[in-house]
């Protein structure tokens, strides 16, 4: 399995290294930016290759190939597939702190949509599981501040609701804390 990576990873050095630069006195092209569909191809065998060893259970060799994938493919239309297979690699190998930096660079990447704040919420359940409640806890009032109707918001809520925060300070997080109002007793009937 090793020769196969160490194949595509040569394809792809070979072709990074064979790009067409214009020559002097030629119109400026940014290469940069263009993805050519050879290169398309390259970065589909490729995470195929990553899915097809994370499906035979070769985690290590399967990350490897990610962590590839998303050096060498930047603009890639599936660097958040191959982001999101880390994710849940690392948190299967209980590697929640890699897990979590792959969830928040997705957050980050789609920012305020319902599938960036999933991947938020995703996050804040990490650092959860980790021990870091109080990250999560400010994750989870984050979440209500900025979409409080969204999904991502409401399972923050019964998350919150699920660690008796709700009991213990009456914040979801969306506005600063009341008191409670004063109890009265009923009146004595004679």
């Amino acid at each position: 399995m090793g020769r196969i990576i160490s194949f595509l990873l040569l394809v792809a050095g070979l072709l990074l290294a064979t790009q067409v630069f214009p020559q002097s006195g030629s119109p400026a092209v940014d290469m940069a930016d263009a993805v050519t569909p050879l290169e398309l191809e390259q970065a589909d065998l490729t995470i195929n290759l990553a899915h097809s060893l994370a499906r035979e259970k070769k985690l290590r060799e399967a990350l490897e190939t990610y962590q590839e994938f998303v050096r060498l493919y930047q603009m890639s239309p599936r660097l958040r597939e191959a982001r999101e297979s880390m994710a849940r690699i690392y948190e299967k190998r209980q590697r929640y702190d890699k897990a979590i930096q792959q969830y928040e660079a997705l957050y980050r990447e789609l920012g305020v949509s319902p599938l960036g704040l999933a991947y938020h919420l995703e996050a804040a359940r990490l650092y959860e599981i980790a021990g870091d409640e109080a990250t999560a806890v400010s994750i989870y009032k984050e979440l209500n501040q900025i979409d409080p109707g969204s999904e991502a918001a409401g399972k923050a809520r019964t998350r919150m609701e699920a660690l008796n925060l709700l009991q213990k300070t009456g914040d979801y997080g969306t506005k600063p804390a009341e008191p409670a109002p004063a109890t009265s007793t009923p009146a004595e009937v004679k």
